[in-house]
């Protein structure tokens, strides 16, 4: 077991696809996030040199700790795509075997190297001795419903050379229902000699500094719980709750919204982009009930019955409507454009 950070950094902004994007992340390193973890790049387009997926390994400016997430089988596209990274100025290399949508699986990527342990050494071998930084794995629990190859995967990773280990605390059959083990988790990172970042059902400060208090963990990946509200890294940072109002959640998009057309530009097309990137960013940051509405914080896992907005503008917050959304965005300054 080793308390030492990875990368210089506690608290990491995990890999989504789509929506983990450069605008994210600036706006979530503004909140605090040490560390920031790209989208998942096929190593095989990257190795292609394919536009669209070099994007997804190159750093914003405004990144402090960043690290290029690379997916694939075949050790000779992974270990062109690390290097490739590296040459754009990643940090760190983190090689995902945990992504479960069948596009990925179906072509060797993500959970589907858990099912089979013993044939992980020379793809990690690859990886490893392709660059010069630190290089980390994203890990399942297992593939198929009771699988635990975790602590497996972790010593064959070890004894790779690798740095790290992110564990999100669910098997590839579960995706993201039911609770995440957090057993497991503390279990490998007791057991292993290099750094364990703990992933799963993080959603508010109070669950890292809870955790933080008796866990075996070097640091700890927050996703879906930053997605829904990127303020948490400043409440891990603070140790205070925040429960910002309809009014400061709407200024906090006006960034996001400023950020993302200063990444993708401000004619029709970069317009384009940024709605179709933020509306699928609203679908997550509407989910966020008040605590001071509910009277208490919300688990990731539990979806909330009724509660009652205090004001219109909270009440177009709590909406599940595209066109609510459209208006907040635009309400926000992203420009009208035909749908």
């Amino acid at each position: 077991m080793t308390k030492q950070p990875f990368a210089n950094a506690t608290i990491f902004m995990g890999s989504v696809t789509t929506v983990g994007n450069r605008p994210f992340r600036r706006l979530v390193t503004e909140y605090g996030a040490e560390a920031t973890l790209g989208e998942m790049a096929i190593a095989k387009y990257v190795a292609q040199k394919k536009k669209q997926e070099l994007a997804l390994i190159r750093r914003d400016p405004h990144e402090k700790i960043f690290g290029a997430q690379i997916v694939g089988g075949n050790p000779e596209h992974l270990s062109k795509a690390a290097r490739m990274a590296e040459e754009f100025g990643a940090d760190f290399i983190d090689f995902n075997c945990a992504c479960p949508h069948q596009s990925v699986v179906s072509h060797g990527g993500g959970a589907i190297l858990l099912r089979r342990p013993q044939n992980l050494p020379m793809v990690l071998d690859a990886i490893r001795q392709a660059v010069s930084i630190p290089v980390s794995i994203k890990i399942r629990k297992g593939f198929e419903e009771g699988d635990n190859v975790a602590q497996q995967v972790a010593e064959l990773a070890q004894n790779a050379g690798f740095n790290a280990i992110f564990i999100h605390g669910r098997t590839k059959a579960a995706q993201y229902r039911g609770p995440c083990d957090w057993e497991t988790i503390e279990s490998v990172a007791r057991n292993i000699d290099i750094p364990v970042i703990g992933c799963g059902d993080l959603a508010h400060g109070s669950d890292v500094i809870e955790k933080r208090k008796s866990s075996a963990c070097s640091g700890f990946a927050i996703a879906r719980g930053a997605l829904i509200k990127p303020w948490i890294f400043e409440e891990i940072a603070t140790g205070q709750p925040l429960d910002p109002t309809a009014e400061q959640r709407l200024d906090m998009l006006k960034k996001l919204v400023s950020y993302s057309l200063e990444t993708f530009g401000s004619d029709d097309f970069g317009v384009r982009r940024s709605r179709d990137f933020l509306l699928r960013q609203m679908g997550f940051l509407c989910r966020y009930v008040p605590t001071g509405a509910l009277g208490r914080e919300l688990p990731l896992q539990e979806r909330v019955g009724e509660w009652s907005p205090r004001n219109a503008l909270e009440s177009l917050w709590a909406s599940a409507d595209k066109n609510d959304h459209m208006q907040l965005l635009e309400m926000a300054g992203l420009p009208k454009t035909e749908q």
